[in-house]
């Protein structure tokens, strides 16, 4: 009965994603990226949740440290179309380099480059030598991020760092399952307000995360 409740629940929030969120998208609102907003947005509407689960059916997690053509954003941008992103063995770069790094790091463009510049793949979070990664960038989104938006506003945190770590946080809710991710995005949908567009070059981040968010809970309805 309470795995019914769940999926009822899981079904409500992906019908109003898609059908209020995403349906109020306006692209031209999104200046150069108003074209990808207006493919996503057209790739949503009045999808079912296995719909979704066989359009992104290329999307899946990594068994090994993978590269590709392409750089971190322009990859969130294809997996959120359900676009194959052409991968290829590669070398991991250093962990504990990166963690001492990111961890000791109180600048958030700092955070966002340099999780961008790791995760040029961004599906090798998936991968179980990232579960300290994955760890660090949950506590950061749940506990001080989360902390700043509640105290203070939405405008108090910097919106392309926090997109880019719940884009991350969405692709470990498709792939694992570890319900927190998926509890972090329906968080985040409930605290972000529904008519704020973030500030930056990077704006397209927040469809890419609700794009993303819906492949989730599609992913969970379909388990």
């Amino acid at each position: 009965m309470s795995e019914d409740f769940i999926v009822t629940a899981l079904k409500d929030r992906f019908d109003e994603l898609l059908n209020t969120r995403i349906a109020g998208l306006a692209p031209e609102r999104f200046g150069p990226a108003s074209d990808f907003v207006a493919e996503a947005k057209h790739h949503l509407i009045e999808v079912s949740p296995t719909a979704l689960s066989r359009s992104f059916a290329k999307m899946t997690a990594p068994v090994r440290w993978m590269e590709g053509n392409f750089d971190c954003l322009a990859s969130l941008r294809r997996l959120s179309l359900g676009e194959p992103l052409d991968l290829r063995s590669g070398t991991v770069p250093s962990l504990s380099t990166f963690l001492l790094d990111v961890s000791s790091s109180h600048d958030p463009g700092a955070s966002f480059q340099l999780l961008s510049g790791r995760y040029h793949c961004p599906l090798n979070f998936t991968l179980p030598a990232e579960d300290g990664v994955r760890e660090w960038v949950l506590t950061r989104v749940m506990v001080h991020e989360r902390a700043l938006i509640e105290k203070k506003s939405v405008q108090a945190i910097h919106a392309e760092d926090l997109l880019l770590k719940l884009n991350l946080v969405a692709l470990e809710a498709c792939a694992g399952s570890d319900l927190r991710f998926l509890d972090a995005l329906n968080y985040y949908y409930e605290l972000l307000p529904s008519a704020w567009h973030p500030p930056g070059q990077h704006d397209w981040l927040l469809v890419s995360y609700f794009c993303l968010y819906a492949r989730a809970l599609a992913a969970w309805i379909s388990r």
